[in-house]
């Protein structure tokens, strides 16, 4: 599978992103990382081969507030606003991750905070589930 990784801008956490783009790459996904939403030519095309979104929100904001901004950015873009209704999203919050399965914000996982630690116990999770796991 193909993931965009999209980071807040706003936030220095580098290490937590990597990390998340070093678990999807070791389990055989092709893997994009962009600081944030543009309107570039490159990203359009990016966003249009991608199956599944990720994005990474470390600041304190509620997770409704995050899901706002995202909303109030995409806006003015419907093609985008489709994309992100049609392809499956995960969203790497202060507390947990969530997905835009029905009902809408779903959370997959708990965190006690967004850390190194709690990404681990994430992604041991996923793989005895076998989740995003590229099968060959």
């Amino acid at each position: 599978m193909k993931y965009l990784l999209i980071k807040d801008k706003r936030q220095q956490q580098q290490a937590l992103i990597d990390n998340i783009a070093e678990f999807l790459w070791n389990n055989g996904n092709e893997i994009y990382v962009r600081t944030c939403l543009d309107k570039t030519r490159e990203y359009q095309d990016i966003i249009n081969q991608c199956e599944c979104i990720v994005f990474l929100n470390c600041s304190n904001d509620l997770m409704k507030s995050f899901f706002n901004d995202v909303k109030n950015v995409l806006a003015e873009c419907t093609q985008e606003n489709n994309i992100l209704n049609n392809k499956f999203v995960l969203f790497f919050l202060i507390n947990g991750v969530y997905c835009n399965a029905v009902p809408f914000p779903h959370k997959i996982f708990h965190f006690k905070e967004l850390s190194q630690h709690e990404l681990t116990r994430f992604f041991l999770w996923c793989e005895g589930l076998k989740l995003f796991v590229r099968y060959r």
